[in-house]
């Protein structure tokens, strides 16, 4: 009876409070989190989002395979996937009652914009040098990714990553203030 009770407890909300601290936009709704795949970091990122651009599911490359889809069936999707030695190194976006925007920016450096730029931003960044994203947490609702929570971890190694072809700039709608300046 006790193994059940802390096997209950482990799978609870309480274990992912971490997460749940350091949530961008609400926090009421079904909890996710993507996989772990042997501490890779992030290799690419595939967001739908529907015509009010309302960002509806979140998937993730990890290493060579894709997580499974985070959030509610359906949207247009687009994606940005990332060079040899390319990590995530620091994610943007805006919420309202939902998510509605996500700029995902690489150690290249390039970003890639998801979504419409309506609401409260926010800015999300590891908390130490060397630092890449490794996963995702969140919460969706009816409608779509209600919050989203960054898991930030070492990168394998960072080497330079400037001639591996992909360009500096991939808009999804139109340039952000986060981008590189031309």
């Amino acid at each position: 009876m006790l193994l059940l009770l802390i096997l209950a407890l482990l799978g609870s909300p309480a274990c992912w409070a971490d997460y749940i601290s350091e949530m961008y936009g609400s926090r009421k709704g079904t909890f996710f989190c993507s996989s772990e795949y042997n501490g890779e970091a992030v290799k690419g990122i595939r967001v739908s989002t529907n015509g009010l651009g309302i960002i509806l599911n979140i998937q993730l490359q990890l290493g060579d395979f894709w997580d499974a889809v985070q959030g509610i069936p359906g949207g247009r999707s687009q994606e940005l996937i990332l060079g040899p030695n390319e990590y995530i190194t620091e994610i943007h976006g805006t919420f309202l009652l939902n998510l509605k925007q996500l700029i995902v920016c690489t150690s290249r450096p390039r970003c890639a914009s998801f979504g419409k730029r309506v609401g409260q931003e926010f800015s999300g960044f590891p908390k130490e040098e060397g630092e890449v994203l490794k996963g995702i947490c969140g919460v969706r609702g009816v409608f779509g990714i209600r919050g989203i929570s960054l898991k930030w971890g070492q990168a394998p190694t960072m080497l330079d990553t400037q001639g591996s072809g992909y360009p500096d700039w991939i808009p999804a709608d139109a340039q952000s203030q986060y981008g590189p300046e031309k």
